[in-house]
């Protein structure tokens, strides 16, 4: 149950339904988030070129969507307990921090890949020295850097003590909102806002340069195409994860302020709550999308593992069929060959039998024979 009020009185609210439908929707985010997150890690560690500035920027939103996703466990295990947080309270401050360091990286991490884009088309002469690997690695650092200080303050915030129970996640008292208001209006305008409104200028200045290019080579096409991919992908990233949720914690904790008496548009507020979060999460499924799509040769290097990786066991397959063809045949042969010598042993034991029955009739005809011709001599 929540309860809030300005002003004396309270607004019970049941909230329980949520945790069902968190529990459910954290543990498919976990199972695609870590899959798809650690199977990019893998591509753009060990299958591509590194010494990209599109490649640093994808490979640091991938780490920050799997940092996300690591802490996921605790928030089912949380809202499967009914809203009841059994692993302490440090554990709880983290898996919050991890929720905020997510969604604000991820929005930066799209803004600087923007602005490289929109640096190496509209400006290639004079941003040859800012458009590096080198350059998109310190940005990605002083990305973290600012993104980890300014979510410190969800950092502080820890384990509070409702009806008996260990909460985490969830303001409870005025003060909290309060403090809550001032950092949303902040996050507001430098986490959405102002990355929102660089990324569509970043986009229509490309698409507008790319547009006046009369160069029909495949090239030039395939750029065209790749510009307007990117721009389309992102604006459905923002409009179904970053754009709902802010404007609806907004409200949220606006109402939940000054107009906590009206418990009808709180609770619709408290079913939105819900659902912006859900979608929030759901964006570490989203951005190896992003990937597939827009990443540097990243859909040719899967690809291409996957097939060589098919190859590769089939190959094997076949050896081993081969070689247990190969055992049968040897151990018929052998066994041809060992009924061969006990044939030909049979065939010499009976050639021995055979000499040696000759040989004892020979002996007994010359011992009979000299018997008659003593007999008679004797008789004369």
């Amino acid at each position: 149950m929540a309860a809030n009020s300005s002003n004396g009185t309270y607004c019970n609210l049941d909230d329980s339904y949520k945790y069902p439908i968190y529990s459910a929707i954290y543990s498919v985010v976990f199972l695609i988030g870590l899959t798809a997150n650690s199977i990019a890690l893998f591509v753009f560690c060990r299958l591509m070129n590194r010494k990209r500035e599109s490649t640093v920027y994808l490979m640091n939103l991938a780490f920050a969507d799997l940092f996300f996703v690591l802490t996921l466990p605790f928030r089912f295990v949380y809202f499967m307990r009914g809203g009841d947080w059994p692993f302490g309270d440090i554990i709880c401050r983290i898996t919050s921090y991890a929720f905020y360091v997510n969604l604000y990286c991820s929005i930066f991490f799209l803004t600087g890949l923007s602005v490289f884009r929109y640096l190496a088309i509209v400006h290639p002469i004079r941003s040859r020295n800012a458009v590096t690997p080198r350059c998109a690695a310190y940005t990605s650092g002083g990305i973290w850097v600012f993104v980890a200080l300014i979510s410190l303050p969800f950092l502080l915030s820890g384990m509070t003590t409702r009806n008996g129970r260990q909460i985490c996640f969830e303001a409870s008292r005025k003060t909290s909102f309060k403090l809550l208001e001032a950092m949303n209006y902040l996050a507001l305008f430098i986490g959405l806002v102002l990355p929102f409104l660089i990324i569509i200028y970043c986009y229509v200045c490309i698409l507008s340069v790319l547009n006046k290019m009369e160069s029909r080579k495949k090239k030039d096409i395939l750029t065209r195409k790749k510009a307007m991919r990117m721009i389309i992908i992102v604006l459905v990233v923002f409009g179904i994860c970053f754009i709902p949720y802010h404007i609806q914690r907004t409200v949220y904790i606006h109402i939940s302020l000054h107009n906590s008496n009206k418990c009808q548009l709180r609770l619709a507020l408290q079913k939105s709550v819900v659902a912006s979060v859900c979608f929030t999460a759901i964006n570490s499924c989203l951005d190896p999308v992003i990937y597939f799509f827009l990443g540097e040769n990243f859909r040719e290097k899967i690809l291409k593992f996957v097939r060589n990786y098919n190859r590769g066991s089939s190959f094997w397959s076949r050896s081993s069929l081969q070689s247990r063809q190969d055992s049968s045949g040897s151990q018929n042969s052998g066994d041809g060959v060992q009924l061969q010598n006990t044939a030909g042993r049979n065939e010499k034991n009976t050639s021995r039998r055979e000499v040696s029955n000759s040989v004892q009739q020979q002996s007994l005809t010359s011992s009979a024979g000299p018997s008659p011709a003593l007999g008679s001599g004797s008789d004369c």
